[in-house]
C-alpha cells in the first residue's frame, strides 16, 4: 500500500501561505553554527525581516563525508517535527542518493506535523542509496513512524530510546476544501501505511496495531524493541 512521493506533497502552497513568515527554501549550503543546528547568520530579506536564527529552529542539519564506496550523510532530526521547509535538505539527499551512498538519520523527536513526517518516510521508502534509521532518546508518533520507515535490517535504538506509537487522528494543514481532500491523504498515509509497516516489521504487535487502531497510545521501550527485532546483542 505505499504511497508514491507525489501523492504527498499536500499542498505546499497552502503551506507556504499558512506558514507566511517562514521561507519556504533554506539555502543548502548552510553548515548549522552548533550541534543543535541553529545559525545567528542574517539571511535578510527572504518572505519579509526574518533572521535565519528563527527559520531553522527546528532545522534537520545534515552533514557529508567521503567514503571509499560512495558518500555518508549523517542527519539529526530532534526537537519536535515542523515545516517540510526545515528538512529540505534531508529530503534533497534522500531523493538524490545513489545506490553506494549511506544515510544516517539520528531521531529524539515526540513528533509533530503529519506532512513533514509523511514526506520524510517517503523519502526513505523511495531512496536509492542505504538509509539507516537510530532512535536516540524519545522517538514518538511522526517520529517512530519516521523511524520504521527504513528496511527492518537497518532500523536500531539507543539503550535509552522510548518508542511511542499512535493514529494520527486530525491533519496539520488547515479547513479548506482544497486543504481538507489532501489532508485526509496525510492521515491515511500515517494510519495505514506506516503503522501497518510497523507491524510487520515487528516493532509493534498485532493486538497492539489494534488498541491503536482503538486510540491508544502504545509504548515500546528499547530493551522490548530490541527483543521483538532480535537485535538483543546489536
Amino acid at each position: 500500500m505505499a504511497f508514491e512521493y507525489e501523492d504527498l506533497l499536500l499542498g505546499m502552497e497552502d503551506m507556504q501561505d499558512r506558514n507566511a513568515n517562514i521561507p519556504m527554501n533554506i539555502p543548502s549550503n548552510i553548515v548549522p553554527a552548533n550541534p543543535n543546528g541553529v545559525s545567528t547568520m542574517d539571511i535578510g530579506v527572504i518572505t519579509g525581516e526574518i533572521k535565519l536564527e528563527r527559520a531553522m529552529m527546528n532545522y534537520c542539519p545534515v552533514f557529508c563525508e567521503k567514503q571509499d564506496n560512495g558518500l555518508l550523510f549523517t542527519a539529526y532530526i530532534s526537537g519536535p517535527i515542523t515545516e517540510v521547509n526545515n528538512y529540505a535538505d534531508l529530503l534533497d539527499v534522500l531523493f538524490t542518493a545513489e545506490s553506494t551512498d549511506t544515510i544516517v538519520i539520528y531521531i529524539d523527536s515526540p513528533g509533530g506535523m503529519i506532512a513533514s513526517g509523511g514526506l520524510i518516510a517517503s523519502a526513505i521508502h523511495h531512496c536509492k542509496g542505504t538509509v539507516k534509521t537510530v532512535a536516540r532518546g524519545l522517538c514518538a508518533s511522526a517520529a517512530a513512524l519516521i523511524h520504521s520507515a527504513a528496511k527492518p535490517e537497518n532500523t536500531s535504538v539507543s539503550p535509552m530510546a522510548v518508542m511511542l506509537y499512535h493514529m494520527s487522528s486530525h491533519s496539520d494543514m488547515g479547513v479548506s476544501t482544497g486543504i481538507s481532500a489532501r489532508a485526509k491523504n496525510q492521515v491515511k498515509y500515517v494510519n495505514e501505511t506506516l503503522l501497518v509497516k510497523a507491524k510487520e516489521d515487528g516493532h509493534i504487535t498485532d493486538a497492539e496495531y489494534a488498541r491503536i487502531q482503538a486510540g491508544e497510545d502504545i509504548i515500546v521501550p528499547a530493551d522490548e524493541w530490541n527483543k521483538r527485532t532480535h537485535k538483543e546483542n546489536n
